[in-house]
């Protein structure tokens, strides 16, 4: 399906090689493996594992320097490792990751991430609250959904699949689905060949449907619409109903 995708739809001939597009493809040179860690996909997970075959302690997960990025290497050196690795990502159903996303970026404990964001956002929507110093700049659904509905710079935790992970151009030996990471985790690692080094924890639910209905319901369906065509191949390349859990919101609008 995404090769299908790929073949109909225009895209870059080579993967790109800045630090911020290949950012997020993490190399481990020790075990042949390259990740693309999706924010919000199991990805903290994931880099714990890959931790515990290197033999270094889960707690320094997020240690920068602990993992080399695709773009640190030559074109040579990604060459050879892109033919010659073990190369996986995990994607989620796109409307579920945004939402999980604000979650923990805008109303969770990690608001540092999305200080500029959130400063933005306010700044556009309600200006009075911005220049108020006894306001902390909280932002809604709605208005994330809003201003990301237009084509403005995206953020790792909320940019787009192929923007983060170039499938069309790096030839993925395995892609999983978050809802179906029970079943695809073990397959993932017994194809990696290191199911006998490795096990991938118990997996605990996700967002579910009900809450995304909750959510999206507080947005203008016009919104909903934008931010589904600016994340529409996200659905199309890994096999998503476009807007589907949220299309009854739509229709009711519609004929409101």
């Amino acid at each position: 399906m995404m090769k299908e995708y790929c073949l109909t739809h225009s895209y870059e001939a080579k993967p790109p090689t800045t630090r911020n597009s290949l950012g997020f493809i993490v190399v481990d040179d020790e075990n042949k493996i390259i990740y693309c860690t999706i924010p919000k996909v199991s990805t903290t997970t994931w880099k714990r594992v890959l931790l515990d075959l290197r033999g270094l302690k889960r707690n320094k997960v997020h240690t920068w320097n602990l993992w080399k990025r695709l773009y640190q290497y030559t074109d040579e050196e990604k060459g050879i490792r892109l033919q010659t690795y073990f190369k996986f990502l995990f994607v989620r159903e796109p409307l579920h990751r945004l939402l999980s996303a604000y979650k923990d970026k805008f109303i969770g404990n990690d608001l540092g991430v999305s200080s500029s964001s959130r400063n933005a956002i306010v700044k556009s929507y309600r200006p009075h609250d911005y220049y108020n110093a006894s306001v902390k700049n909280l932002v809604s659904f709605p208005e994330f959904i809003k201003y990301f509905s237009s084509n403005i710079y995206r953020n790792q935790h909320w940019r787009q699949y192929e923007k983060l992970c170039h499938p069309c151009v790096i030839n993925y030996d395995f892609i999983g689905h978050l809802e179906t990471l029970e079943e695809d985790a073990p397959l993932l690692l017994k194809m990696a060949g290191i199911d006998d080094r490795v096990t991938f924890p118990p997996v605990h639910k996700s967002t579910s449907s009900s809450e995304v209905l909750e959510y999206y319901s507080q947005v203008p369906s016009e919104y909903i619409t934008r931010i589904g065509e600016l994340y529409r191949s996200d659905f199309e390349m890994f096999g998503y109903d476009f807007l589907g859990e949220v299309r009854p919101l739509l229709d009711k609008n519609s004929s409101a």
